[in-house]
C-alpha cells in the first residue's frame, strides 16, 4: 500500500489549521478576547508564513494550502482580539 505523503500533509496541516477555531468560537460566545495572547498570534503568523514559503520552495500543495488557511485563521483571531479586547 503506497499512500501519497501529501495526504498526511493535508491531515497534519488541517489539524494545525484548526488549532485556533475553538478560541474563535469562545470569543464569539463570550464577546471577550482578553485571554488571547497577542504574542502567540504573532508567532503563529510568522511560523505559518515561513512554513508556507517552505511549501512553495518544496512545491508541496498540502503545505501551501494548510498554511494559507492557518495564516487566515490567525489573522482573523487577531482581528477578533482587536475588536473584543479592551487593550492589545
Amino acid at each position: 500500500m503506497n499512500i501519497n505523503p501529501e495526504v498526511f500533509g493535508f491531515i497534519a496541516g488541517g489539524i494545525s489549521s484548526a488549532l485556533f477555531i475553538p478560541q474563535i468560537i469562545k470569543i464569539f460566545k463570550e464577546k471577550s478576547a482578553e485571554e488571547i495572547s497577542l504574542l502567540t498570534c504573532i508567532i503563529g503568523i510568522i511560523s505559518s508564513v515561513l512554513w508556507l514559503y517552505y511549501g512553495v520552495v518544496k512545491d508541496s500543495i498540502s503545505m501551501m494550502v494548510t498554511n494559507s488557511i492557518s495564516i487566515t485563521i490567525t489573522v482573523f483571531l487577531l482581528i477578533l482580539k482587536w475588536k473584543f479586547s479592551k487593550s492589545l
